[in-house]
């Protein structure tokens, strides 16, 4: 099966190029493809690229470390590697814990952000002190050689934090919509009922554009309530619709990835295997994905005309060295659940762009004012890239957190597309091919994961909201242990509901 995402996003001096009356794009781009996948922090993935280009802010084995215990002065340390491959158990990345694993279990009111607790967190949650020092892992080149290739070849951010210092939908919620709405905590009850905040889709369809969510088995954006609407339920498609569309050169002004979340084997024939990247999937499994994206952008008619952004939503409980900055609260909320007042980013994670209107070799630091977080994927599509078409009103901004994060347009910055780019990103070689004897059984018997289980009670309001089912599903009552056995039901919802086959007979 094809898989998943792209991202783009526009801007430059090119604006005078266009009638601004007619104009969709202020720049030569003219669309954007956002691929986020899950849980993984930019020295982990990344930090390797230092060795090629010192410019770049990363980690070597000599300059990046943590003490097993950070309380106490004598603790021994853990060296960097770069021997990741596969981590077992999914690491805390709460609120909490990401305060601990910055803090070093100092508190957050007094003392600096140290770097420093990551391998206790690790070990105070699982209970394995033997394992927890592999959270010092990092990703060689040649394991995920695709998003290696690609960060070389067009702009590779090495200041985009996490919006908030927590877990995923909270900062897929900012991604969409520059808060969470006081959300802290994977809420399953506030996910099911939905998040009621406006969302930058719906910005778009203000300014009379037009956006498509491409998926490989569920939209996670349905955590938002207005995600919902009749309206907005013909925007989604399957992940093969992505790439039929570039291929003809039918693409909206913004496009939406996401992908797969499950591993399964459905009726002993079917394989899903999950593409997320998030702890216990495989990582190629992504790679590979971000490969078939970008050969699909790279090969579309619109290549010329179209970036590419590949980002990740939090760093999973993994390692980063650099301290995150502080941020305005977005709208007065703060989160009580896992007390939060929203003013600190989370931690670094990997965020490249692909686009001929890029120099090769592109490395964007941190802004002079603002950050590079979630949120400033909402405020440069909407704000920067785009304009209203004529009659519609220009969009104002959806919070205080879009109205401040740092936007990139700038890094379009050549006046015509490079004609240099690679026509395709590396071959991948599966973990599951080269690491045999690491990786679990692709059975779908693993246990569901926390993201899993908000995922089932999203899907399982869609029986009453979406498709008027007589079934009576009730919010956090479809519990399951197994990720394959979830995935069969999750895409029996989907094809009840939103009128999307993905299983093939």
């Amino acid at each position: 099966m094809k898989l998943l995402v792209l991202a783009s996003l526009l801007l430059g001096n090119i604006a005078l190029q266009l009638q601004l009356c007619n104009a969709k794009a202020n720049t030569q781009v003219e669309h954007v493809i956002v691929l986020m996948l899950e849980n993984r922090a930019f020295d982990h993935m990344l930090g390797y690229l230092t060795n090629i280009n010192s410019d770049i802010e990363g980690c070597t084995p000599e300059t990046c470390s943590n003490p097993i215990d950070p309380t106490d002065p004598t603790s021994p340390l853990v060296n960097l590697t770069y021997d990741a491959v596969y981590q077992q158990s999914d690491p805390c990345h709460s609120i909490s814990c990401t305060t601990e694993q910055v803090f070093g279990y100092s508190s957050a009111d007094s003392a600096q952000s140290k770097m420093t607790g990551f391998i206790k967190s690790y070990a105070d949650r699982t209970g394995n002190t033997t394992y927890a020092p592999r959270i010092m892992e990092s990703f060689h080149p040649s394991h995920v050689p695709a998003i290696y290739n690609i960060s070389q070849e067009f702009a590779i951010f090495d200041a985009w934090h996490a919006s908030v210092p927590g877990p995923t939908m909270v900062n897929r919620a900012y991604a969409a919509s520059a808060t969470s709405n006081g959300m802290g905590t994977n809420n399953p009850k506030m996910e099911g009922f939905g998040l009621p905040q406006k969302t930058m889709f719906e910005q778009l369809l203000d300014m009379g554009l037009d956006f498509k969510i491409y998926f490989q088995q569920f939209p996670s954006v349905l955590q938002h309530k207005p995600m919902r609407k009749p309206h907005i339920l013909p925007k989604y498609h399957i992940l093969d619709k992505l790439f039929m569309d570039l291929e003809k050169g039918d693409m909206p002004e913004f496009s939406w990835v996401e992908p797969g979340y499950f591993d399964g084997v459905i009726n002993n024939k079917h394989v899903f295997q999950a593409t997320d990247q998030h702890p216990d999937h495989d990582v190629s499994a992504g790679d590979d994905l971000i490969r078939q994206i970008y050969n699909a952008v790279r090969s579309s008619p619109l290549w010329e005309k179209t970036a590419l952004v590949i980002t990740y939503d939090e760093h999973g409980g993994f390692f980063d060295h650099v301290s995150p900055p502080a941020a305005p609260n977005p709208d007065g909320l703060n989160a009580t659940d896992d007390p939060f007042d929203f003013t600190r980013l989370g931690v670094r994670i990997p965020t490249i762009i692909a686009s001929p209107l890029i120099p090769k070799g592109t490395v964007v630091k941190a802004p002079e004012s603002g950050e590079y977080e979630h949120s400033s994927l909402v405020s440069t599509v909407v704000h920067k890239l785009f304009s209203a078409e004529e009659g519609y009103e220009e969009s104002t901004y959806l919070t205080k957190r879009d109205e401040w994060a740092a936007t990139f347009e700038t890094v379009f910055s050549l006046s015509e597309p490079r004609q240099d780019c690679p026509l395709e990103a590396p071959a991948v070689v599966s973990h599951r091919v080269q690491f045999p004897s690491v990786l679990p059984k692709l059975d779908g018997k693993m246990p569901i994961t926390h993201l899993q289980q908000e995922i089932i009670d999203i899907a399982s309001m869609m029986e009453t909201e979406i498709c008027q089912s007589d079934v009576d599903v009730l919010l956090g009552e479809k519990e399951m242990k197994e990720e394959g056995e979830a995935l069969e039901w999750i895409l029996g919802r989907v094809e009840d509901c939103l009128g999307i086959k993905v299983l093939e007979e």
